[in-house]
C-alpha cells in the first residue's frame, strides 16, 4: 500500500507532476492566465488534478416516520478540500447523516461522519476517519478553493462528480449568469426547500450549462485553473443547472469548523429581524416613487409576529433604508439575498438601529437581533409512546399563526401503541404531561424519560388540536415498546 499522503493537486503542466505546497485552506490559488481555454490539454490537465480529490458518498440519513426514527439512503458527491481528510458537499446529500462511507479515487471505502451542515446554504462538512486512514496506510488528495467572485457569464467552467453512482464524470460548459436569483422577490421566502428546510435565502448562484445528474450533488465546479469555484447543488434540465458560490462556501466551512466539538455538530450562527423583504421595482406608481428613490431602501413586505422587527415597531409597507447606518438597497431580486445576508452576519443579540421610510417620514427604531430559526425544529423519537415529536420554533409559531412557541409537535404515530391508541394525531400540540408544563423538546422528553422510570401505566396529556384544547389519558403497558 502507498504511505499516507495528503497533498493538494498538482501545479504542474503534466498530470504526473509533484504537487506544489499551499495552504490547507484553500485560499491558495494557480497563477495562470485570467481565463484559461478549454482546450483539450487544459481539460485532461484539471480532470488529472481534481478527480483524486473527488469522492462518491453513501449516507443513510435520519428520517422520522410511524413514530419512529428511520434511515434512508442516498448517494451523492463530495471534494476533500484540506490534508485533515474533510469533505465539502451539499446538504442534501449529507445533512442529518448518520452513517457516511466514502469512496476514494483509488476505490478505497473509508468510514467518514458529519461534522457540521448548513441547510441555509445547502453546504455540509465531512470528516473522513483519519484512523482507519493511517491503519490502512491510504492516500488522498485535496483540491483547492478558489474566488468565484472573479467569474464572468461565458467563463469556460468543469463540473465534477459522481452522478447516479457511477465512477467520476466531468461535464464541461461555460457560467451563463454569476448572480442568479431562485428566491421568489420576497413574496413567501425561499421557493426552493430541502425536505422542508429553507435554503438560498443569503446568496444567489451561479447558472451553469454544464449537466448536474443525479448523484453530482456536493461535486465541485472548477475553473481551467483547476480552482474549486462553486459546489453543483441543483440539476434544473434545460441547461439550466446551478451551483453554490465557493465564497459563501468558505464562510460556511469557517464557521462549521469554529463551532464544531465531539459533542456536537458545527453549524452557522446567524442573527435575524423577522421581516419578509421585497424589491421596490414594481411600485414605483404605488409610493410614487423616483428613479433616485427606487435605489433607496428595500419594501417590507411582512414582519413575523415575535420578532425583533415586531416589537421595535416595523410595520408592512415600511421601506427599510439602513440598518445600523449600512444602506440596504434591492431595486431587483437579485439584490435582496445580499440584503437578508448583511442582516444575517450581525452578531446574534446585537443591537440595532433601523431606518426606515414610512408615509415620507423617516422613523428610527432600535431593536435586538434575534437567532435565525428554521420553520423545522429538531425531531426526536419516543419510542414506549410510539411517537415522535419535534420542537416549536419561532419560525414555526409564526408561519401556523400559534399564539406562542410552547410545546412540541407530534410529527407520526405509530399504530396500536399509547399515543395513537389516545388518539392523539400528528399535527397536535403537546403543552403539558401529567399537568406539568412543557415547554419545548427538552421540558418534554424530561417528562418522558420520568415517566418512564416511574413506570406510569397512565399518563395525563394536554394537546392543543387546532384552536381546542383537550385532555387526553395514554395508557402505557410495562414492557411497551422495549
Amino acid at each position: 500500500m502507498l504511505a499516507i499522503t495528503a497533498q493538494a493537486v498538482p501545479d504542474g503542466a503534466t498530470i504526473a507532476g509533484e504537487p506544489s505546497e499551499i495552504r490547507s485552506s484553500g485560499a491558495t490559488t494557480r497563477a495562470a492566465e485570467p481565463f484559461p481555454s478549454a482546450t483539450p490539454e487544459a481539460r485532461l490537465r484539471v480532470t488529472g488534478d481534481i478527480f483524486p480529490a473527488v469522492v462518491r458518498l453513501d449516507v443513510k440519513q435520519v428520517s422520522y416516520a410511524g413514530g419512529k426514527r428511520e434511515l434512508h439512503g442516498g448517494i451523492g458527491s463530495g471534494v476533500i478540500f484540506d490534508a485533515e481528510g474533510r469533505i465539502l458537499t451539499n446538504y442534501h446529500v449529507a445533512g442529518r447523516a448518520a452513517e457516511i462511507y466514502v469512496t476514494l479515487n483509488n476505490k478505497e471505502r473509508v468510514p467518514g461522519h458529519l461534522i457540521g451542515d448548513d441547510h441555509w446554504t445547502d453546504l455540509a462538512v465531512v470528516q473522513l476517519d483519519m484512523e482507519y486512514i493511517k491503519r490502512k496506510n491510504i492516500a488522498f488528495k485535496f483540491a483547492r478553493f478558489g474566488d468565484s467572485s472573479s467569474l464572468v457569464p461565458g467563463q469556460d467552467v468543469m463540473a465534477i462528480g459522481t452522478p447516479f453512482g457511477l465512477a467520476r464524470t466531468v461535464t464541461l460548459g461555460i457560467v451563463s449568469n454569476t448572480d442568479r436569483t431562485l428566491d421568489d422577490g420576497g413574496s413567501g421566502g425561499s421557493t426552493r426547500n430541502i425536505d422542508g428546510y429553507e435554503t438560498g435565502d443569503f446568496n444567489n448562484w451561479i447558472q451553469i450549462d454544464a449537466a448536474i445528474n443525479p448523484g453530482n450533488s456536493g461535486g465541485p465546479l472548477v475553473d481551467l485553473s483547476a480552482n474549486i469555484v462553486g459546489i453543483n447543488t441543483r440539476g434544473g434540465g434545460q441547461n439550466l443547472n446551478f451551483a453554490v458560490p465557493i465564497d459563501i462556501a468558505k464562510e460556511v466551512v469557517a464557521s462549521i469548523l469554529k463551532s464544531t466539538t465531539p459533542e456536537r455538530k458545527g453549524r452557522v450562527d446567524r442573527s435575524d429581524l423577522g421581516v419578509e423583504l421585497k424589491p421596490l421595482q414594481g411600485f414605483e406608481e404605488f409610493f410614487n416613487l423616483t428613479d433616485k428613490d427606487l435605489t433607496r431602501g428595500v419594501l417590507v413586505r411582512a414582519v413575523d409576529r415575535f420578532s425583533p422587527a415586531h416589537e421595535a415597531g416595523v410595520q408592512t409597507q415600511d421601506i427599510l433604508l439602513a440598518v445600523n447606518d449600512q444602506e440596504t438597497n434591492a431595486r431587483f431580486p437579485e439584490e435582496i439575498a445580499g440584503v437578508r445576508k448583511h442582516i444575517a452576519d450581525l452578531p446574534v443579540g446585537t443591537a440595532v438601529t433601523l431606518t426606515v421610510k414610512r408615509d415620507g417620514e423617516i422613523v428610527k427604531l432600535q431593536t435586538k437581533t434575534a437567532r435565525l430559526e428554521s420553520a423545522i425544529g429538531e425531531e426526536r423519537e419516543m419510542k414506549r409512546w410510539g411517537l415522535s415529536v419535534r420542537s416549536i420554533t419561532r419560525a414555526y409559531a409564526n408561519d401556523n399563526k400559534l399564539d406562542d412557541a410552547a410545546g412540541v409537535l407530534i410529527t407520526s404515530l405509530s399504530n396500536g401503541y399509547p399515543a395513537a391508541r389516545a388518539e392523539l394525531q400528528a399535527g397536535d400540540i403537546i403543552r403539558r404531561i401529567n399537568r406539568q408544563p412543557v415547554t419545548d423538546l427538552e421540558s418534554f422528553a424530561t417528562a418522558y424519560e420520568a415517566s418512564i422510570k416511574n413506570k406510569d401505566q397512565t399518563v395525563l396529556v394536554e394537546i392543543k388540536h387546532g384552536r381546542s384544547v383537550q385532555q387526553l389519558v395514554m395508557k402505557v403497558s410495562a414492557d411497551e415498546g422495549k
